[in-house]
This record gives C-alpha cells, structure tokens and sequence, in this order.
C-alpha cells in the first residue's frame, strides 16, 4: 500500500503542476520524480526484489509484435504520405528528450510491476493500480483546454484517453504475467524510438488512435491465448470450459453489431453530419431510425422527424406539412434550425424510416472519415 499512496498523492501534484504550467510539469517535475523512484528502488532492491521473467521467448514475442506495429504505423505513411518529425534531432535535445520520456515510462512499469507482484490476488486493488497510473499519464492541461470545444474534446479522448485506458490495462496485465522488463520493451518501440526518427506518417487522429486501441488488444490476445506456458515449460493455449461459449457469444455480439450497421434490422442508425436539427440533436449524434411499410408511410403526421434520401445521402428532417394529391401523398420538411423549409417536397418512396431516439457525441469518427476521403464539410445533409 506504501506505493500506491504514493502515487495517489503524485496523482494529486500531476493534475495541478499539468494545469498550472505544463512545460515546467513535463520536462522538470515528472522526470524528476520517476528518476527518483527508480534511484530509490536501486538503493533499496533488497527490500523491492523485482522478479525478471526467464522466459526468453517472452522478449522475443515482444521484440516480433513491436517491430510489426512500428512497420504497420509506417505502413501507413506510404498510403497517406509522410511529415518531418516535431521533435529536434540534435544531440543535446534528443538526449533531452529521451530522459523526458524515458525515466518516467521506467519509474511507472516497476512501480506498476511492484504493486501488481504484492496485489496480484486482489482484484479490486490490481483495477485500482491501473487506474491511478492511468490518470497519471493523462495531459490534463490539454483536456482541460479543450473543454469549451466538445467536438475537438471527442476527438481527443478518442486518440488519446481511450488508448491510454487500452494500453494502461495490457500493462499491468503483462506485469502480472511476465514481468515490467516485456511492457517497457514494448512502450520503448511504441513511444521512445519515435523520438529518434526524421519523417513520421502523416495520418489523422482516428487512423492512429485506432491502431492505439487495437494493438493493445492484440498483444493481449496473442500472449493470454497463444504464448501462456505452464512450470514445465510446454507451450499451451490458454484456455478453459468457459472459452467456446465466449467465443460464441463474442461472435454473435459481432455479428448483431455488423447487421445493424448494415440496416438489416428494422432498427438502422446514421450519423448527424450538420446542426439543421438543433436542438433536437446535433452533428456528431448517431440517429436511430425506424423502417416502415408503404402503408406506414402514407399516414405519417406533422412534427414527425422522418429521415429520406436524396440521391446517396440521408437526412433527417421534421414533417411541417402533409400534402395529398391523385392518391399520392407528400410531406414538406424543415431542419429545427433552418429559417425556412426544404425546397422540394418529399415523396414516400424517398424516406428511409421514422425517428426513435439518438445518441450524443459517437456518430463523429464516421464524419471525419467521411470528410476526410470525400473533402467535404458542413454540409445539410446526413450520413450513415
């Protein structure tokens, strides 16, 4: 418990010196106090023993999937191209920040691989290591900043809170299996070589959030399922009585998901690309609709949000009037935010479904996508 009050308490300091001056806070303060833990931990290492795992082939897996994820992160600079590097590359501000970055990324894994080692068949406190040293590493003079944009908030707790939880929780699963030698090996390829290189993939946030967010995943799949090995040394798959039924119910799950994207079921979503509907809901909001039969269609009353496509696009709009003619039945629409209505009427062969209910904020990384292949911005009309 000795470290974890530490922590908490640093957590404390980390939050105010990040707010009140960030640079002092990133290039004096955290160095300092991860290199001092680790100058402790030193002089102390017969009271702190940290067990190193003598499994080689562990270091070696770890070696294979980060040099993949750097190859794969480069990868990507062929298909979107490449940008120089921010940081300065001469000897004395690499070195810089090298120490920056490195001493705290060594000072958390062994204190993270320390408390874990004591904690390791406590579940609540093995949750509550990983988040405080989570919160740790959080920039909170960016998130705070940011609080007054929510669409530029979105995007950064999608390219960087959620990675971190991602990459926070593999870390001191590692610890509890292998030893903090493999994770800092793995931090090392993921955040410290990046320092050294001239040119960096120009991708945008979602890209490289995602592929934040998935590689943990992968490594913790890969050494749970695939490299686990008993006391003798035999290489197994670690599995158990239960592992089938997960994997059924992991696929059904997928399965459901991937089919109601793709509007197989009565209920479809789309996201909200404009603000035509404020306060009603707004850009960024997943919309979930509801189909209907023709006959459903036809006898649709006014104030009814309706979304209809027009050419590939949908939108959704308020019915503001019904108009029958010779058996056909036409609806005039309005956006709650516009100042007048739709010019053209809409027809019933033309709406997708009727309004059900909406969802804040998740319906922008398909926006972004979609403005960043298609270079197209602002526009009045709907995605899905």
């Amino acid at each position: 418990m000795k470290y974890i009050r530490i922590i908490i308490i640093y957590l404390g300091i980390t939050i105010v010196a990040n707010i009140e001056n960030k640079i002092f806070y990133t290039n004096i303060i955290n160095p300092i106090f991860w290199g001092g833990i680790i100058v402790y931990l030193i002089a102390t290492k017969k009271d702190d023993y940290i067990r190193i795992s003598r499994n080689k082939q562990y270091y070696i897996y770890m070696l294979i999937i980060s040099c993949l994820h750097l190859f794969t992160y480069f990868y990507f600079g062929f298909i979107f191209g490449f940008v120089n590097s921010p940081y300065n590359h001469e000897i004395l501000a690499l070195s810089q920040n090298i120490i920056i970055n490195v001493l705290p990324i060594i000072g958390i894994e062994v204190v993270r691989f320390i408390m874990v080692s004591r904690n390791k068949n406590d579940k609540f406190l093995l949750a509550l290591i990983t988040i405080i040293l989570i919160l740790v590493e959080i920039d909170y003079s960016t998130l705070i900043n940011l609080f007054s944009n929510k669409e530029e908030l979105f995007k950064y707790i999608c390219s960087n809170i959620l990675p971190l939880i991602a990459s926070g929780t593999l870390y001191t699963y590692l610890a509890l299996k292998c030893s903090c030698v493999i994770t800092i090996i793995y931090r090392f390829f993921k955040e410290i070589i990046i320092l050294f290189l001239p040119i960096l993939p120009n991708i945008n946030w979602f890209i490289e959030g995602s592929m934040w967010i998935l590689s943990p995943v992968i490594v913790y799949v890969l050494f749970k399922y695939k490299w686990i090995k008993d006391k003798k040394g035999v290489r197994k798959t670690k599995e158990n009585k239960y592992a089938k039924i997960d994997y059924a119910i992991t696929f059904i799950i997928l399965i459901t998901i991937v089919c109601f994207m793709l509007g197989i079921f009565k209920y479809e979503p789309i996201a909200i690309l404009s603000n035509s509907m404020f306060p009603a809901f707004s850009r960024g909001d997943v919309v979930v609709f509801k189909k209907l039969s023709e006959e459903e269609l036809k006898d649709l009353k006014k104030q009814t949000t309706i979304v209809y496509k027009i050419g590939n696009q949908n939108i959704a709009h308020r019915i503001v009037d019904v108009i029958k003619e010779n058996d056909k039945t036409f609806y005039k629409t309005k956006g709650d935010s516009n100042n007048a209505p739709d010019m053209n009427l809409v027809e019933v062969n033309q709406i997708q479904g009727i309004y059900v209910f909406h969802i804040k904020y998740i319906g922008f990384p398909s926006i972004w996508l979609y403005e960043y292949f298609f270079n197209e911005k602002n526009s009045e009309v709907e995605i899905q």
